[in-house]
C-alpha cells in the first residue's frame, strides 16, 4: 500500500517573450516573466515503516500505553499460555477489536495499517492469567516463500514478496477462519469460513496477509 504543476505567468500581447522584457512601441510595457519556482508535488511523504520493538507484561485485566508512532504499521504478538477464559484485546484507535478468543492464546495481529485512520495508542486487555504483549514492525514477520507451503496455527500476519499473484489457503478445522489481504487502498476479505476450507484467491505482492484462525491449524501457499 504523483504529479507536478508548473506555473508560467505571461502578460505580453502579440509578442514572443524572451528572457527579458522591453518596451514595444509607445506606451506598451511588457512585464518581466515571473519565476515559476521549483516544481511542487501533491503526493504525501513516504510513510515510515520501522520502529523500535516494545514489550509489555501484565496479569489479568489491564491497559497498556504504547510508545508506538502513529504513522507506523504495527504488529501485536500476544501470549497468554495459561488463559482459560475469554481473551480480548481492544484499542483506542479505529482498529478497535484486535483479539477475541477463548482459552490459551498465542498469535499476531496488525493495527495502524490505514493512512488517515485513528491510530492506536492504548491496548485494553481482558484476560485471567499472566500475558505478554509485544509490538513490532514488519521486520519481525515471517516472509512466505513462493511455492512452499507455510503451515501454522492461530492468528498470524505474513509478509508476501514481490512476484506473488495468487495464493491458496486450507484448513481442516471446524472453527472460524478468515484471511485478509492488504491492497493499496483497503483490506480485502479473501476467506471467511466456518469449518474446513481449501481455496485460491488473488494476492498482489508485495503486501501483507492477516490470518484470523486462533483455534485452527492452517496452510498458506503463495504462487
Amino acid at each position: 500500500m504523483f504529479c507536478a504543476v508548473r506555473r508560467i505567468v505571461a502578460g505580453c500581447a502579440f509578442v514572443v517573450l524572451t528572457t527579458s522584457c522591453s518596451v514595444q512601441g509607445v506606451g506598451v510595457l511588457v512585464p518581466h516573466r515571473a519565476d515559476p519556482g521549483p516544481p511542487t508535488s501533491s503526493a504525501p511523504p513516504p510513510r515510515p515503516t520501522e520502529a523500535a520493538t516494545e514489550t509489555h507484561e501484565g496479569k489479568n485485566n489491564g491497559a497498556v500505553s504504547l510508545n508506538w508512532p502513529s504513522e507506523v504499521a504495527g504488529f501485536l504478538t500476544f501470549d497468554c499460555p495459561k488463559c482459560s477464559s475469554n481473551v480480548v484485546v481492544t484499542t483506542d484507535g479505529d482498529d478497535s477489536l484486535l483479539i477475541n478468543a477463548i482459552g490459551s492464546y498465542h498469535g499476531t495481529v496488525w493495527f495502524n495499517m490505514d493512512r488517515g485512520a485513528k491510530p492506536t495508542h492504548t491496548l485494553h486487555i481482558s484476560a485471567n492469567a499472566s500475558w505478554t504483549a509485544t509490538v513490532a514492525d514488519h521486520r519481525t514477520l515471517p516472509t512466505v516463500e513462493p511455492g512452499k507451503p507455510h503451515t501454522s496455527h492461530g492468528d498470524a500476519v505474513l509478509a508476501i514478496p514481490t512476484g506473488v499473484t495468487r495464493a491458496t489457503f486450507s484448513t481442516k478445522s471446524d472453527g472460524h477462519a478468515a484471511v485478509w489481504v492488504l491492497t493499496d487502498r483497503r483490506r480485502d476479505l479473501a476467506v471467511n469460513q466456518i469449518g474446513a476450507y481449501d481455496g485460491e484467491f488473488e494476492v498482489p505482492g508485495p503486501t501483507y496477509v492477516a490470518v484470523e484462525a486462533y483455534e485452527s491449524d492452517w496452510t498458506f501457499t503463495a504462487r
